[in-house]
């Protein structure tokens, strides 16, 4: 509601204000000026540099990780009082940041000045001597306590008496003693006492751990969630039963069997414990299976086979039960194949399967010419460390080599033993390979000929420092035969190549007929010995010396390769290029080898 003025007292205003307008405009002009005006420059505070010395490595980065002067001293507003607060809180910062390895009585001399607009700080320090272990205790309570794992794990636990008090250690090896009693299935494994006592005036500590494991829990039933494959054949990769103690080991075990089976391209293991009754723990595994076609291409070179190429297919399931089913067709200037494989997984399918096979192929080597049908089933199986195979194959070979032209039927009954250690098979440091091969064949079983036949190879890697490694490579056969002339040229042995011995075209090398011709042996040796030195990132270079050859007595002369060469590591393996010398013909002529592949 507005309340009107009276007309004089309404003129008095307007002239009172309209005096002092003027003035109200030139108060707000000098107000927006000042506020427009730079003030009073600031001197910038000094700056601080640290420097601490005596101590190096993990020691250094610590005491400068807890030094409060360190963090702060590229703050802009330190004003004079901060550094001296910080400076005089250093050396107790110090003492702290040294006790985890063990120190507890350093000796510090600090100084701070200010020189040339800059503050100095400097710490000489002296840890002095380290504080060492004198008693262990560790005790072990509950159900648990007589488990064999744990009394090893007690018996040898990292921290021991004498040792320097490192407490990052100490940590690190009570957690592993409660992680073992939890992965051995005591799940509510717990530290009753956990203590180390620095006894500072006799100047040594003593450890005390008391772990209850609290009691043992057990593995219940598995379900899968999934429909491609049936639950009774996904049972097969279940390492574990029912009621047997809970091993998280287990899990990690069959989560890895079944990414190994290439069923699956999601495993997510789940363990139940929120449904657990009387430490009965069900198992819940889920599954996202890949696609059921998959498909291969690959291409490469060597100087054995110039270059070839690979394609193939593959039904990952061809029924719920987990067969596959494989067509691949591999080219090379030397040799073509087409091969056909159906899978049927045993007991326990990563490692178990049945396999029918059948295929043809064509060689074309520099000493024969053949081409193969082959009817073939065999069974693998891993037993201990070995990889086991029997198989038994009918083939029919139509060959040339030399002068010689035949036609072959065999039934091949074979068993092969591979065994493999290495740290890495794609670029190994130390490891090795064992391959044993033993085949034959009767008149009496189909066969047009008898003969028995053993073959074994071997490959050893060894490191030698961080910058070196030794490569060893040994291969022998031996062949029982009445009649040589009627073996086809796949079960002759010969030599020379990429992977024999260098410096000598691929199979060229073996006993000759009248004419010169390579016509194959009864028996292979051949040894050789490679030194790798590295030279940058993942280049290294390599010299060599082969022997070896295919022989009809083993009294014959062995054929003799040495050279020099490169490697590069890539992540499907060496890519190795080398040069090497023919020492054993004359005027010792030089071929250039080139591989790639696995080391093992």
């Amino acid at each position: 509601m507005l309340f009107p003025l009276p007309g004089g007292f309404r003129g008095n205003i307007f002239s009172l204000l309209y005096g002092l307008l003027p003035r109200f405009f030139l108060f707000l002009s000098g107000l927006l000026l000042c506020m427009t005006l730079p003030g009073p420059a600031r001197g910038a505070a000094p700056a601080v540099h640290v420097s601490v010395e005596g101590i190096e490595g993990d020691l250094r980065e610590n005491v400068l990780g807890y030094l409060g002067i360190e963090q702060h001293k590229k703050d802009a507003d330190l004003s004079e009082e901060d550094v001296h607060r910080m400076y005089e809180k250093a050396p107790e910062e110090i003492r702290h940041a040294l006790q985890p390895f063990g120190f507890y009585k350093p000796d510090i001399a600090s100084e701070l000045s200010l020189k040339e607009g800059e503050w100095r700080a400097s710490f000489k320090i002296d840890t002095g001597p380290a504080v060492r272990i004198r008693t262990i205790d560790i005790t072990t309570a509950g159900p648990g306590s007589g488990d064999a794992r744990l009394e090893r794990l007690r018996e040898d636990f990292p921290v021991k008496e004498g040792q320097v008090l490192h407490h990052e250690t100490y940590e690190k090896a009570k957690r592993m003693l409660q992680e073992t009693a939890t992965e051995r299935g005591y799940l509510d494994a717990e530290f009753l006492e956990h203590q180390v006592v620095v006894h500072l005036e006799e100047y040594y500590a003593s450890v005390e751990l008391r772990l209850n494991t609290g009691p043992l829990y057990y593995f219940g039933e598995v379900t899968f969630r999934q429909e491609a494959l049936r639950p009774e054949f996904l049972a097969r990769f279940v390492p574990f039963r029912q009621g047997d103690p809970y091993r998280i080991s287990a899990l990690l075990d069959l989560q890895s069997a079944l990414y190994e089976s290439d069923y699956f391209s999601q495993v997510e293991v789940r363990p139940r414990r929120d449904l657990a009754e009387d430490r009965v723990i069900p198992v819940e595994v889920i599954l996202d299976p890949r696609k059921r076609q998959k498909y291969l291409f690959g291409i490469g070179y060597g100087t054995d086979t110039g270059v070839r190429g690979v394609l193939g297919w593959e039904n990952r399931r061809v029924n719920r039960r987990g067969h596959k089913f494989s067509v691949e067709l591999s080219l090379s200037e030397i040799r073509g194949s087409l091969t056909s494989r159906y899978t049927i997984p045993m007991k326990h399918p990563v490692t178990d399967h049945f396999d029918l096979s059948a295929g043809f192929s064509q060689d074309r080597t520099q000493t024969s010419r053949s081409s193969t049908r082959l009817l073939g089933a065999s069974y693998t199986q891993v037993r201990g460390k070995w990889r086991e195979t029997f198989y038994l194959n009918f083939q029919q070979e139509k060959f040339t080599i030399g002068n010689e032209s035949g036609d072959s039927t065999l039934l091949l009954p074979g068993t092969n033993w591979v065994r493999v250690r290495a740290d890495n098979r794609i670029n190994t440091t130390n490891g090795s390979r064992l391959i044993l091969d033993l085949r034959g064949a009767h008149t009496a079983l189909v066969s047009d000929t008898s003969f028995v036949q053993a073959r074994i190879n071997a490959k050893v890697i060894r490191s030698l420092g961080s910058i070196g490694r030794i490569i060893l490579r040994g291969d022998a056969g031996t062949t029982q035969v009445k009649d040589f002339s009627r073996l086809p040229p796949s079960q002759r042995f010969f030599t020379g190549g990429d992977q024999s011995v260098r410096g000598y075209a691929y199979n060229s090398l073996g006993p000759e007929d009248a004419e010169g011709e390579v016509t194959g042996g009864k028996h292979l040796l051949v040894g050789s010995v490679e030194y790798e030195q590295h030279i940058m990132k993942k280049w290294s270079a390599a010299v060599f010396f082969d022997a070896g050859n295919a022989l009809n007595r083993l009294s014959g002369a062995l054929q003799q390769g040495a050279g020099f060469g490169v490697r590069w590591r890539s992540p499907v393996g060496p890519v190795r290029v080398d040069m090497a010398w023919a020492l054993s013909k004359p005027d010792t002529p030089w071929r250039i080898h080139i591989t790639i592949g696995p080391d093992l």
